[in-house]
């Protein structure tokens, strides 16, 4: 580790831990190659857990209260901590109440992250602050949604491409309407509120911050809710852990998040087992590959044990459509590049309905890329009254047993219904594989020379494209099979 990078992390060390967080000393943060700032386990130190704690797990890290940073102190305009002492009257809010009182609380959140930031060594949050990717080195902190255009235009055609055009255009309307309101009411240093900065705490906010109800524990729950101000649920934003924050995702790690063994902070408890020199690891729960690009800027590499490469699949429902699975709320439903229940889908398979497979209409070889509330919910839209009788009565239908093959038919009547599920679906991907084929900027004209990425964004974009056009193609092998 470079000595300025050494010198960050023991500066945020000392710093959280003279607030009450918790580093084990078996462990230490050391910047790895690939995922930067990284928890490991020191290679002078024995396995983890211990024998004794071999049942429990041990406790990696932990972040106190009085150390996160998020909408909460825009509020108290300082720490919050559940301390007595340290619940003196505040200043008021750090902002004027014209942005109090109509700003979004995670948009406040992200200005209040760039005042800390303007405030540099004054700011109580500085070590922390300075050991994050710093502004300045753009490349260091961008996610996909504000790389180069160039960059970006290579995700055209996948889901990310379409997310990342919403994604730009909110958070555009939410700086233009803070900003404006900073500049009226002349708020001191208002034009060092940049775009950039915005984009900045943006990008820091959805990498690494947690949602509260998840990270705070009761007492802590109860003490903030004191102070939100009416109409503000808690989770409306997120709260960002220094040190906490250091441990890296992965998505078969075991853990949990403590709250309860000292409700004034979040520990990390970690229940795999790990050697001297392993990386120890978080996990921020089961997210598909096009989830972590937009949110991390990164993808998990398809492995026989894990794949995490789905097409998400958004429907619009209609008044009219039936049955449970409806809602009048945008949905978004998974195509998997593996059958959704096999044991490497672990995102697939957490989004698997409970029916009985022997029988349901997702049960069906061709289906078995999707995930079964898309295929229920196209039932429903497209079937007639007698048909869709068919299928609440096949979904309500109790499980069969071995001893009961023989009743294990497949409901009689579906046969067409089932016909034009496959011809929507498949028209569907269809449209999508010739949206990625007309867009891929690796085919060029027959005699050129072939196009080659120029940077890590390019590789990272061509790499997520491959996957899922592969999820494309074998859905599609599966509904003509």
């Amino acid at each position: 580790m470079k000595d300025a990078d050494q010198k960050r992390i023991t500066e945020l060390s000392e710093w959280a831990q003279r607030h009450g967080a918790k580093l084990n000393p078996s462990l230490e943060i050391y910047n790895d190659d690939i995922t930067k700032f990284s928890l490991r386990v020191k290679e002078t130190a024995s396995p983890l857990p211990t024998t004794s704690d071999a049942q429990n797990g041990f406790g990696a890290v932990s972040c106190p209260l009085s150390t996160t940073l998020s909408f909460l102190n825009a509020v108290a305009a300082g720490p919050v901590s559940l301390s007595p002492q340290t619940q003196e009257e505040r200043p008021g809010p750090a902002f004027p109440p014209q942005i109090m009182d109509t700003v979004p609380p995670h948009v406040i959140g992200r200005f209040f992250l760039i005042k800390q930031y303007l405030e540099g060594t004054n700011s109580f949050w500085w070590p922390y602050i300075a050991s994050l990717p710093q502004p300045e080195h753009i490349s260091s902190w961008t996610l996909p949604a504000f790389w180069p255009e160039d960059d970006i235009d290579l995700l055209e055609g996948t889901n990310a491409h379409v997310a990342i055009q919403e994604i730009k255009a909110n958070v555009k309307r939410e700086f233009k309407q803070a900003r404006k309101i900073l500049k009226e009411g002349n708020f001191p240093n208002w034009q060092d509120y940049t775009r950039m900065l915005y984009n900045w705490a943006f990008c820091i906010f959805t990498s690494r911050s947690f949602r509260p109800s998840l990270i705070l524990s009761q007492p802590a729950k109860e003490h903030v809710s004191k102070l939100l101000p009416q109409g503000c649920e808690l989770d409306d934003f997120s709260i960002l852990q220094p040190l906490f924050d250091i441990a890296n995702h992965s998505m078969t790690a075991r853990y949990a998040w403590d709250v309860s063994s000292d409700p004034s902070c979040c520990q990390l408890v970690c229940k795999d087992t790990y050697q001297p020199g392993d990386q120890v690891y978080n996990n921020y729960g089961l997210k598909s590959n096009s989830e972590l690009l937009l949110g991390y800027g990164f993808i998990l590499p398809e492995t026989a044990e894990l794949h995490n490469d789905y097409v998400h699949v958004r429907k619009r429902q209609q008044e009219e459509d039936a049955g449970s699975l409806s809602s009048n709320k945008p949905k978004d439903f998974l195509i998997s590049l593996r059958p959704i229940n096999h044991p490497s889908s672990l995102v697939g398979r957490a989004r698997q309905l409970n029916f009985d497979s022997t029988v349901q209409l997702h049960s069906l070889p061709q289906f078995a890329h999707f995930e079964p509330a898309l295929i229920y919910d196209l039932a429903f839209a497209m079937s007639s009254e007698q048909e869709k009788q068919a299928v609440e009565q096949s979904i309500s239908a109790p499980s069969r047993t071995e001893d009961h093959q023989s009743d294990n038919a497949f409901p009689t009547g579906l046969e067409s219904l089932v016909d034009r599920i496959k011809e929507a679906l498949y028209a569907k991907l269809q449209y999508d594989h010739q949206r990625l084929k007309e867009t891929d900027p690796t085919a060029g004209e027959e005699g050129e020379e072939a196009w080659q990425p120029a940077n890590g964004n390019q590789r990272l974009a061509l790499e997520y494209r491959r996957q899922c056009e592969n999820v494309l193609l074998n859905a599609m092998r599966a509904l003509t099979s």
